[in-house]
């Protein structure tokens, strides 16, 4: 009996439907307003340069205002004429249309701006020792990030906190330098977006595509350890 076999590799076909990925964060303290818009390929495809979709309808509207946003380069839309106000506490809906009439959702809360009160502005602080920083509660905030680094980078830690104070035993651990300290009020959707971009399962708060559409605010100062 004669058995035929064939050693060219067959390729698996992957049904896949790309999807947009959005990536859109105000920030309270620059009054900053960033939206980005891209289609997702397969692992399979070829990626190009430009990824941006150009051809969507964006638009943030909050209990006063509607607000249009406006196509820049390569899938980001601003507002150019920098009309939305932020405002700590203000709900923002984002819509956008795409081209083919599919519609994309979210909505965010703006947290209020935190405050660091421990240490202060220009202390000078232990080398080699736990350090305690506390702060005053923002509303609105769902979480913290509080992060600590010096200026060229040897030294960076952050960490994520439901909490008005952290002890930073990461700081046994820096020398005598100059370091900054920032503290992230962080609404729902940018915290959720934080904890779980090292994780397969994202978490998204958006209808119609992945990403995340959130609110930051915050809080930074120096300090010198000796």
């Amino acid at each position: 009996m004669l058995f035929s076999c064939n050693d060219n590799p067959t390729v698996p076909t992957i049904d896949y439907e790309p999807e947009v990925n959005v990536f859109g964060l105000f920030i309270l303290n620059n009054n900053q307003k960033t939206i980005w818009l891209e289609q997702t390929y397969k692992v399979t495809d070829y990626l190009p340069e430009f990824r941006g979709i150009e051809d969507a309808e964006v638009k943030v509207t909050t209990s006063s205002q509607r607000v249009f946003f406006t196509h820049l380069f390569n899938g980001r839309y601003v507002d150019d004429k920098d009309e939305l106000v932020l405002e700590a506490g203000e709900t923002y809906y984002l819509d956008i249309v795409l081209n083919n009439g599919h519609k994309i959702t979210a909505q965010c809360v703006m947290p209020d701006k935190p405050s660091i009160t421990s240490p202060q502005y220009a202390d000078t602080v232990a080398a080699y020792r736990a350090l305690e920083v506390s702060w005053n509660h923002a509303e609105f905030a769902d979480r913290y990030e509080l992060s600590i680094y010096n200026f060229n980078r040897t030294f960076t830690f952050s960490t994520l906190s439901d909490s008005d104070s952290e002890e930073l035993f990461a700081f046994l651990f820096a020398k005598p330098d100059e370091y900054m300290i920032k503290l992230t009020a962080m609404d729902r959707n940018y915290y959720d977006h934080t904890r779980s971009r090292s994780n397969r399962e994202k978490i998204h708060h958006i209808e119609g595509a992945m990403g995340v559409f959130g609110a930051i605010a915050y809080d930074y100062l120096r300090i010198y350890a000796k």
